[in-house]
């Protein structure tokens, strides 16, 4: 990465597109801590990044590519408590939080499914579970459309919509597909490690979109 200066604004759903090995992921991973700049700093709500990671991952969420990367527990209910139980939080609180999120997600029925017998869907949306059940105020998606079918691409980003327009967390979505850019407010173009496009996506044009070496 190299001399990266963005904000992303709260509450808007930002778009961060860019060819393979552009350097999204590596970015995105400095937004909960899970890497930390060697130069500069990342804040996130005025908290450091290097110094309040804890309150940082408390409240940025991440949802991987591949959803079994965050799946720990095999039974999904229990994978979906699984955060909340290392929090001060009642066993009562627990199942209220995980009953609501099912229901959010329409998928109370798969409750007690074993997750290594779903679809990739129901396992993207069962790690999306984990996740809301933290309450965060900031989720970021890295390329969360690239193991589904069409309807669960579908599916995932209308929810990730619903999320930034109806429960206002401020959503950032990582991908290579421009087709996925149709709810951003703001879109962010990353080119070998460097920022080539930052702004509304009206302001987006082809000439931007070859030099990221995307497909329009």
């Amino acid at each position: 990465m190299e001399n990266i200066n963005i904000e992303v604004k709260e509450g808007f759903y930002t778009a961060i597109i860019g060819s393979n090995g552009s350097g999204k992921t590596t970015l995105i991973k400095h937004f909960n801590s899970l890497l930390l700049p060697t130069k500069g700093t990342v804040t996130v709500d005025g908290l450091s990044t290097k110094k309040d990671s804890l309150e940082v991952r408390k409240m940025v969420g991440m949802l991987f590519q591949n959803p079994e990367d965050q799946l720990i527990n095999s039974v999904v209910e229990e994978d979906i408590a699984f955060g909340l139980e290392n929090l001060n939080i009642s066993s009562k609180e627990i199942i209220s939080r995980v009953d609501k999120i099912l229901k959010r997600l329409y998928i109370g029925h798969i409750a007690k499914s074993n997750v290594n017998m779903l679809s990739a869907g129901q396992k993207q949306l069962v790690a999306l579970a984990g996740i809301l059940v933290m309450k965060p105020k900031y989720i970021v998606f890295d390329e969360p459309t690239t193991l589904l079918d069409p309807k669960n691409k579908k599916n995932i980003l209308r929810i990730i919509n619903q999320l930034n327009k109806k429960d206002r967390i401020t959503i950032i979505l990582v991908t290579n597909i421009i087709a996925d850019l149709r709810h951003a407010d703001n879109i962010i173009i990353i080119s070998d490690g460097k920022i080539i496009f930052n702004g509304k996506k009206n302001k987006l044009n082809k000439k931007i979109i070859k030099k990221a070496g995307l497909d329009a």
